[in-house]
């Protein structure tokens, strides 16, 4: 046997065994991801509390709103709005599908004076946590929604702005400010 025709044959056996390999992985995968499948909510043990997802794509409400475990300890919670749960098939291995709320300190401008204490940003961050990481649920308010609470408690946030992670810009760009001109009276 010539030394091309070796060298063919042996190239035609690895490209067959890649092939090969390569459907197992793909059929592999296929299943792992046939054996997840997607919740309506899900009860997290550690505070008793139900989280549910956006209920449909043709009536798109928004998902419950959770406090998620920073991996420093000494930072504040993080607050994201749940799109999607999914499970394996016995319920377990949770994951949720997030959508995240920045504070204004987290975005690219910095905490400006105008921004409440309060305020957090939705961005156009979307990543996958595991559901042990959810701490507790929040409620994150319309700007009008918030100053209309009779009081405001340590889980009410607002937002007024979506946040756009890669570029730091805002939708809408623009927001009325309001100034209290009862201070110049005397």
């Amino acid at each position: 046997m010539s030394f091309s025709l070796l060298r063919q044959s042996l190239s035609l056996s690895l490209n067959l065994s890649v092939h090969a390999l390569l459907v197992l992985f793909l059929q592999s995968m296929a299943k792992a991801r046939a054996t997840r499948r997607s919740l309506d909510s899900f009860t997290v043990k550690s505070i008793n509390k139900i989280i549910r997802e956006i209920l449909t794509l043709t009536c798109p409400v928004a998902g419950d709103c959770v406090l998620m475990r920073p991996s420093d300890s000494s930072k504040p919670s993080y607050v994201a709005r749940v799109e999607t749960i999914e499970g394996d098939s016995r319920g377990a291995n949770v994951r949720v599908h997030v959508r995240w709320y920045y504070r204004p300190e987290e975005s690219i401008g910095g905490r400006r004076q105008f921004h409440g204490s309060k305020e957090l940003f939705l961005s156009d961050h979307y990543d996958v946590q595991s559901a042990d990481t959810i701490e507790g649920k929040c409620t994150v308010h319309t700007f009008k929604g918030y100053t209309k609470l009779d009081a405001v408690g340590n889980d009410d946030f607002f937002c007024r702005f979506e946040y756009n992670s890669s570029t730091g810009a805002f939708n809408p760009d623009r927001v009325a400010v309001y100034v209290d001109f009862d201070f110049l009276k005397v």
